[in-house]
Order: C-alpha cells, then sequence, then structure tokens
C-alpha cells in the first residue's frame, strides 16, 4: 500500500484576520463613494448648490433650536419632546434633501394650465356702476302731469288731451333732467344719457316730449333731431307718436324707412331755391339705419350739421346691425370737434349732437358703447329688487334686465310630441284672449297656426302674423287684434320688439328663447303700461335647467311652475289631435303643390317671352 501514498508538504495553520478584511472593504466602499460624489458635482452644480443650501438652513435651524431650548430650560418650562414646530419644518426639510429626480431646479413647461385660474372682479366705469334708479312699480304713479312745471302749457294740454294725468317713473326722471340740461346749453354742453328701462315702461314719451320743446324755439327748418330704429314697424310707430304731440306746434316730423320710392322721401325731405339752394324740410326725422345711410350718399343737400338729438332707440339691437356701416358714415357727415375744453373758438363751432340712448337690453359692453362715443355718460336703469335705493348695492343690479313688476312669469313641462295639445289645452282651460304665442322660424308658425284653427275651429280667430304676410296684411291682422276680433296671434321674434299691441293678456313662448334677450322682448309684449300680464314659456323635460340658467342670469331664479298637464286630462283630445294632424299635412301638401305649380307656371311665361 506504500505505492498510493503521497508524501506532501505540511499544511500550517493559518489564522484568518477577518477584521482587517472588513476595515479594508469598508475603505474601498467610501472611497468609490467620494469618487461618485465628485462626478455628480461636476455634472450638475446646480444641483449640489440647492442641497448646500437647504443643508445650509437646516443647519440654522437646529442652532436656533438649541437657543431656544436652553432659554426655555433656563426658565423651569418642561418641554414634551421634540414634537414643535421647528422638528417638524427639520424633518421635512431633511426629507426633501433626498435625491431628487433628474431635470430638478429647471422649470416643468406646460403644468401652469393645471392651476387654478383667479377670478377676475369686473370693474365698471363711474357712470355704470353709480346710475340714477327708477322704480318699475308702474301701479302707484305719484307725478302729475300738471305738477310738472318745466313742460310748457302746449305740452301739457296735448298730454291731457290724449287722456295722460300721470307720468310714468322713467318719464318723472328722464323728462326734467333733458328739459333743464337744454336750458343750460348755451354754457355747457350737454351730458349724454342711457336709459335701461322695462318694455312698455313709457321710454318713448320720454324723449318725445323734451325734443319738441327744445326744439320749438328754432324759427328756421333743419334736421335737428334724428331717430334711428331697428325695423319698419317700429318706426312708424314712433313717427305715429312724435306725430300726435307736435301738433300745436310749427315742427314737422318725416318718416323714411323704405316703404315709400326713394324720391317721394327726397321730395319729403329736401327743396331746391335758385337763391338759398337747399334747404330742409322737416325738424324731426325718423328713420331705419340702412335707409338713412342710403340718403347720407345719394340725397344732394341732406344735411346735419345743425344735429341737436341723436337718439337711438333699441339701442343693443340697432348697435348690433352693421349693415352700410351706418354710424361710420353718420359720424363722417356730422361735423365734430373737441368739446372738453371751452373757449371762444370751440364756442364758435357747430357742437356735436346729444345722444339719447333707450333699451329694455341696452348693451353694457364697453367696445359697443366705445363706437358711440359718449360725452361724459349718465346711466338712468331699473332696478329688480324692491325699490331701496339704501339696501341695494350696484353690483347686484347693473347689467341685469328688467320687467315690469306687474308680470307674472311661468313655465310648463311636457314631452316634445304633447306641445301643441298642451298649448291648446292650456289656452282652452284658462280661457285666454288676446294671446300672442312665438315660435323659432316662419315656418313653425305657419303649421302651428293651422292646427290651431283645426282645434279651435269657431270657439276662437287663431292668425298668423310672420314675414309670409306683405306688410298692409301684417298691420290689418295686428289691429283686428286690438279691436278685439283677433283672439290669438301666432307670430315669430319679429314683432317681439317694441311693437305697442293693446291689452295684451298673455305671452306664450312655444319654442324655448335661446337668448335671455330674446325672452325679455317676448315678455315685454304684455304688463305694458301698469297693465297685469302672464308670461308662459312651454318646455321639454331637457329644456328646463338650461331656461332656468339663462333666468339665473337675469336675478329671476324663482320662476313658478304652472299647475302641471297631466295625460289623462289629454286622453280625451287623442282622437281630435290625430284628426288635426291629418288635416294639417293635407294642407301642407297642398300648400307645397301650389307652390311647386306657380314656379311652373312662371317659366313658363319666361319661356314664351324669350321665344317672341
Amino acid at each position: 500500500m506504500d505505492l498510493f501514498v503521497v508524501n506532501r508538504p505540511e499544511e500550517t495553520n493559518r489564522v484568518v484576520d477577518e477584521s482587517g478584511n472588513i476595515t479594508r472593504l469598508l475603505k474601498k466602499i467610501e472611497k468609490r463613494k467620494q469618487q461618485r460624489i465628485k462626478r455628480n458635482e461636476t455634472k450638475n452644480p446646480i444641483k449640489n448648490i440647492i442641497i448646500n443650501r437647504k443643508k445650509e438652513r437646516i443647519r440654522k435651524k437646529r442652532e436656533m433650536q438649541a437657543d431656544l431650548q436652553s432659554d426655555t430650560r433656563s426658565l423651569n418650562d418642561p418641554i414634551d419632546g421634540p414634537s414643535n414646530l421647528v422638528e417638524a419644518t427639520e424633518q421635512s426639510e431633511e426629507q426633501n434633501v433626498a435625491p431628487k429626480v433628474e431635470g430638478e431646479g429647471f422649470t416643468i413647461l406646460g403644468t401652469d394650465k393645471y392651476d387654478k385660474k383667479p377670478k377676475i372682479k369686473r370693474i365698471l366705469p363711474k357712470w355704470l356702476s353709480n346710475p340714477t334708479l327708477i322704480t318699475v312699480n308702474l301701479q302707484d304713479l305719484q307725478c302729475k302731469v300738471s305738477n310738472m312745471k318745466c313742460l310748457n302749457k302746449t305740452l301739457r294740454k296735448t298730454l291731457k288731451d290724449n287722456g295722460v294725468k300721470h307720468f310714468f317713473p322713467v318719464q318723472a326722471e328722464v323728462i326734467p333732467w333733458l328739459i333743464k340740461s337744454h336750458q343750460q346749453s348755451n354754457l355747457i354742453i350737454p351730458r349724454d344719457i342711457c336709459v335701461s328701462a322695462p318694455t312698455g315702461s313709457g321710454k318713448t314719451l320720454a324723449f318725445v316730449l323734451p325734443v319738441i320743446q327744445s326744439l320749438s324755439c328754432f324759427v328756421t327748418k333743419k334736421i335737428r333731431a334724428l331717430v334711428i330704429l331697428p325695423t319698419q314697424d317700429l318706426a312708424f310707430q314712433v313717427y305715429k307718436t312724435f306725430d300726435k304731440y307736435v301738433r300745436g306746434t310749427h315742427l314737422k316730423v318725416s318718416l323714411i324707412t323704405g316703404k315709400s320710392t326713394f324720391a317721394q322721401e327726397q321730395n319729403e325731405l329736401i327743396m331746391k331755391n335758385n337763391v338759398f339752394g337747399y334747404y330742409s324740410k322737416v325738424d324731426i326725422l325718423v328713420c331705419t339705419a340702412g335707409r338713412l345711410v342710403h340718403h347720407l350718399k345719394e340725397t344732394k343737400g341732406f344735411d346735419l350739421s345743425e344735429l341737436k338729438f341723436l337718439i337711438i332707440d333699441e339701442a343693443d339691437r340697432v348697435l348690433d346691425n352693421i349693415q352700410n356701416d351706418w354710424l361710420y358714415h353718420l359720424e363722417e357727415h356730422i361735423h365734430q370737434h373737441d368739446f372738453r375744453i371751452l373757449n371762444l373758438f370751440t364756442l364758435d363751432k357747430p357742437r356735436p349732437p346729444q345722444k339719447l340712448l333707450f333699451s329694455a337690453t341696452l348693451s353694457q359692453d364697453p367696445e359697443k358703447i366705445q363706437k358711440l362715443s359718449l360725452f361724459q355718460p349718465k346711466l338712468f336703469t331699473s332696478v329688480v329688487e324692491d325699490f331701496k335705493a339704501d339696501k341695494i348695492s350696484t353690483d347686484s343690479f347693473i347689467g341685469k334686465y328688467t320687467t315690469p313688476k306687474e308680470l307674472t312669469e311661468k313655465y310648463i313641462q311636457c314631452s316634445a310630441d304633447l306641445k301643441p295639445l298642451v298649448l291648446y289645452q292650456f289656452i282652452k282651460q284658462e280661457n285666454l284672449k288676446r294671446t300672442l304665442v312665438f315660435t323659432h322660424s316662419v315656418k313653425s308658425a305657419h303649421r302651428l297656426a293651422i292646427l290651431l284653427q283645426l282645434f279651435f275651429k269657431d270657439q276662437r280667430k287663431v292668425v298668423e302674423v310672420s314675414s309670409r304676410f306683405l306688410t298692409k296684411q301684417r298691420n290689418k291682422l295686428i289691429e283686428e287684434f286690438s279691436r278685439g276680433i283677433v283672439d290669438i296671434i301666432i307670430c315669430t321674434d319679429k314683432l317681439a320688439r317694441g311693437i305697442d299691441l293693446a291689452s295684451v293678456k298673455c305671452v306664450i313662448s312655444y319654442t324655448s328663447p335661446k337668448f335671455l334677450k330674446t325672452y325679455i322682448h317676448r315678455a315685454g309684449r304684455t304688463a305694458r303700461a301698469g297693465e297685469l300680464g302672464l308670461a308662459v314659456t312651454i318646455l321639454n323635460h331637457s329644456e328646463v335647467q338650461g331656461f332656468q340658467g339663462l333666468l339665473n342670469a337675469a336675478g329671476k331664479g324663482n320662476l313658478e311652475e304652472v299647475i302641471l298637464i297631466s295625460e289623462e286630462v289629454l286622453e280625451p283630445l287623442s282622437e281630435q289631435y290625430t284628426e288635426a294632424l291629418e288635416g294639417l299635412k293635407k294642407l301642407v301638401k297642398k300648400e307645397s303643390q301650389e307652390s311647386v305649380n306657380k314656379v311652373k307656371l312662371t317659366k313658363k311665361k319666361v319661356k314664351t317671352n324669350a321665344r317672341k
């Protein structure tokens, strides 16, 4: 067995120094750590500066804490552990010292869009934020015509002959102010005014009477008052008011709206004399914006240099009318000079006219108001709340739309397919007459009128008033409605602006108005001149929330709901409703066929004439 024995050198027992190995390993780790820190310092010096500053702040806070603890211990006050504000701040700072994500210290783009935007407070000019308040209560009239001594005897007698014994609140405020301003106009240039008051509150008479009295002192005829309105119907209505009250004076009023030929209007306005040239035949001119521009461009001798009053009724709508840029052409025609400094030079020059703006929904858009270049304007506005000036802040009503106090506003909820039936049932159960029903289009008004005519038959006379009819036909229907011959008018929003219809008891919005202005002018056809009125809006279930939000903007969040007309009440009318719908289909089909036949006949006539 010796052959298998291998002789090896003797193994010595080695003593392993474990503590030395650990020490060497820690030194290597510390050395690598220092090297890594140096590399980071060279790569990102900004980050290192930020960390050092935070460390410095923490060190200073620790020193302050130590001083505070020594002071409190000297006063023998016990310290309840380290949980105080300084240590909490220190701990949060120490946590923030931890290495941050790459890119720290730089602004990250796009994060500002998630920040909450600060609410911008509306700042109004002084004349808008400090108006003269006018009550909307037309029941308690306190200003008698006989007591307003600033009006001359002729006008007071004319008012008495027309049955006017008391002035409405807006008239009682505006008329004396305008008359007084023109009595002092030799030394002081009259201020421009803006009047925002509900429909039917007497705004027209508020400017008609002062204008007539101020112009009655002039002997020679010049156009000294210009009244601009948005539509022909409104212009004719204002013209009739002027014509009624100029009787007994030498003043003459003229109307230019396009209803007469251009040559006829020129003959009414201007006359040419071989000696003196062109001279005016009228003192007060009532017109629409488009027709005015036409005469400014085409009529020779048409002169507005002596204009004393520029009156814009339904001002918000007239300003929205950019047809032919009427405001630019008017300002170019009127010679204006700077009258902010009064001296002999400015007093010798023609003065700019005093501007009077009237509307139920007067715009407070700065851009629109700035276009008019108002001179030291003054605002007369109606309040929505009870008239207590000491309790009302200007922010609560400035910009709000006002309606008469005598107006009751309600709404009805129903499904869209039952709207015609609900309208019929509501008119029947409330026994409504002298009612206006507004729709959003001519087509809708035509079909609804046919449907209600089939429903009511001989019980009530229902007519349609829209652009499908000529002006003479519309005026005839409106006159029959005023006399009580017509019970219900189905119309579009064209009839909602400024038209004064006598004794309208109820206004129904068959289609929900999209804009607050539309609703205000629809509802303004009733409750006029202190009479009671009702405004009802028929809504789909999905339209209620949007409609209430619309009215909340005008401070009308407490609108009442009419007693719900249940489907059980409408069930017995289902057969009658079906028959009416069938009759509507037949009539619409017949009308469409007649229109097609007219077109074909016209084409045949054209071809026949071409062959000849």
